[in-house]
C-alpha cells in the first residue's frame, strides 16, 4: 500500500528539500506539497500542488480528504526576524497550527 503524504510549508527551505526527497522515495503523484504561495517552476512541475494556509483546518481537512492522505508533514512556520513584529501570526502559525494534528 503507497503512502499519500501532505506537506504544510513545501516552498520554504526545509520544506521544498522534503517534498523532493519525499516524491522520489514514494513517487510524485503520492506527495501534494502545499504552501501559502506558489512555488518554484521546480517544485510546481514535479507533481501536486495546492495553495493552503497551514492556519486553515477546514481546508486542510478538504485537502486531506480530497488525496485521502496518510501523512501530514508541517513545515510551515513564520522566520524570527517577521514574527517578533508579528507575535501573535507567529504564535498562531508556529504554535496553533501544529496543535491540529
Amino acid at each position: 500500500m503507497q503512502k499519500s503524504i501532505l506537506i504544510l510549508g513545501a516552498c520554504g527551505q526545509i520544506g521544498t528539500e522534503l517534498t523532493f526527497a519525499l516524491r522520489e522515495k514514494y513517487g510524485s503523484e503520492n506527495v501534494v506539497a502545499s504552501d501559502i504561495r506558489e512555488g518554484s517552476e521546480e517544485i510546481m512541475a514535479s507533481g501536486p500542488f495546492e495553495i493552503l494556509d497551514a492556519t486553515n483546518y477546514g481546508a486542510i481537512e478538504d485537502v486531506v480528504m480530497h488525496y485521502e492522505i496518510d501523512e501530514v508533514y508541517l513545515m510551515a512556520a513564520m522566520l524570527s526576524a517577521t514574527a517578533e513584529k508579528f507575535p501573535m501570526r507567529a504564535w498562531n502559525l508556529n504554535i496553533n497550527s501544529s496543535l491540529m494534528f
